[in-house]
């Protein structure tokens, strides 16, 4: 049975791991695509899974901070400085993340910004390390949140 502290949190790792999965997908797919109208949707969803992956793991991270007790982290560099903050104990509270999972949500982090900023310029070899990070994440993030859980709430 769920604890319903963790409802939303897990409902948004399971959002987190769908859109990475979903942006994995796509990625493989864009090399057979050959018309104009149809590699604009495929990169245009793929920037936007890749987008809704990172901002749906993100706010199960805001959520587990909250659950802590742990203000979130603000200013402009928020999205870094959340990255990083999972990725160490703060207090008492043990580290969310290890590394493999910090540098993959890392590497997303800043494709995410490439894709909210810079779109008219999507370049897929630039896309691979942060595509190789989404997979990654698709397949850590639930082990991940799930041995925090344990670490804080067995």
């Amino acid at each position: 049975m769920s604890d319903a502290r963790w409802i939303e949190i897990e409902a948004a790792v399971a959002a987190a791991v769908r859109h990475f999965s979903g942006a994995v997908e796509i990625f493989a797919r864009l090399p057979a695509v050959e018309q104009e109208s149809d590699k604009y949707s495929f990169e245009m969803g793929f920037m936007h899974a890749m987008q809704s992956g990172q901002t749906s793991m993100e706010a199960a991270l805001l959520r587990i901070l909250d659950l802590c007790g742990e203000e979130a982290p603000t200013g402009p560099r928020w999205h870094a400085d959340l990255m990083a903050r999972v990725s160490r104990a703060v207090g008492a509270r043990p580290a969310i993340f290890g590394a493999e999972a910090a540098k993959a949500a890392n590497e997303t982090r800043q494709f995410r910004s490439i894709a909210a900023h810079a779109y008219d310029s999507f370049d897929r070899m630039r896309a691979l390390p942060a595509v190789e990070s989404a997979g990654v994440l698709a397949a850590l993030l639930p082990a991940e949140i799930e041995r925090f859980r344990q670490t804080i709430d067995p």
